[in-house]
């Protein structure tokens, strides 16, 4: 029932489109280049009890709450579950909390172990990941998830899954710590809170990062096309409209700006938080 298993997945970094992606705006959202997830399940054939080894020791508590979740659902629903027993290893690069996918990582890379011991179809896996990622951060969006799982650029709106972008040339990006975590959820709730206090100043942030997205598509596009000039201006465009966007919700601290505006005095095109804000990582645009 658990054979070998092992799978890699990406993380993720979002071009454009952060918050206003969970009101049906469009998000784009890319793998990420340098980090990364490895799983892997080494069955115990001959183990009389079902003792599930996790390594790292300090996941065990995660991966336990997601199992016994998963458990009950299946259960629930008619299905059997058999304990896993032996060693389930994860490796990750992806820092926690700096909105690099992290915790969608870990349920793309769970769903593919547990899809044949629990026979999840294909066809299901995405909402099976999102629906583990929801005990992470509340109602998610189902992006991260989408493109981690895709593991190419995509285009999201919620609701309708991902669209894979399709495009062989990108850009030079680079990314930036700032050092500075806050939970994706304390973010989702401020900007909750502004359109519970001011919906009509919300609603035109929302717009103005939907339309953050569309340059940010068509740049990409172009510049994959081989148009790199105007590729490039309409990326840098739509990067300065969403860090717009983020210090209009006030999720833009000071530590981030002063490191933004060091890059931009080395040359880049555009800097823009990526991830829900209030810390994380900065990516930056380059000429060619």
């Amino acid at each position: 029932m658990w054979p070998s298993f092992e799978v890699r997945v990406p993380g993720k970094w979002v071009l454009a489109g952060e918050h206003a992606v969970l009101r049906g705006a469009t998000a784009v959202a890319l793998p990420h280049p340098e980090h990364g997830l490895r799983l892997a399940f080494r069955p115990e054939e001959h183990s009389a009890s079902a003792i599930l080894e996790v390594i790292p020791g300090d996941a065990r508590a995660v991966i336990e709450d997601l199992l016994v979740s998963i458990r009950d659902e299946h259960e629930r629903l008619g299905g059997a579950f058999p304990a896993p027993a032996g060693a389930l290893e994860i490796q990750s690069t992806i820092p926690i909390g700096a909105g690099l996918g992290s915790s969608a990582a870990l349920c793309v890379a769970l769903s593919r172990w547990l899809a044949e011991p629990l026979g999840i179809p294909q066809g299901a896996l995405l909402e099976f990941a999102t629906r583990l990622e929801h005990r992470f951060h509340g109602q998610s969006s189902g992006m991260d998830v989408a493109v981690i799982a895709t593991g190419s650029p995509v285009s999201f709106v919620r609701g309708r899954g991902p669209v894979a972008l399709e495009v062989r040339r990108l850009p030079r990006f680079t990314f930036h710590d700032t050092g500075l975590r806050c939970r994706t959820n304390d973010c989702v709730q401020k900007v909750k809170q502004l359109h519970d206090s001011a919906p009509a100043r919300a609603m035109l942030i929302d717009e103005a990062m939907a339309a953050s997205s569309r340059l940010a598509l068509e740049g990409l596009l172009d510049f994959d096309r081989g148009q790199d000039a105007r590729g490039l201006d309409l990326i840098a465009r739509a990067m300065r409209q969403g860090q717009e966007c983020f210090e209009a919700w006030d999720l833009m601290p000071d530590e981030a700006r002063r490191l933004g505006a060091s890059i931009l005095e080395e040359g880049a095109l555009a800097v823009k938080i990526t991830g829900a804000g209030g810390g994380g990582m900065l990516a930056a645009l380059w000429p060619c």
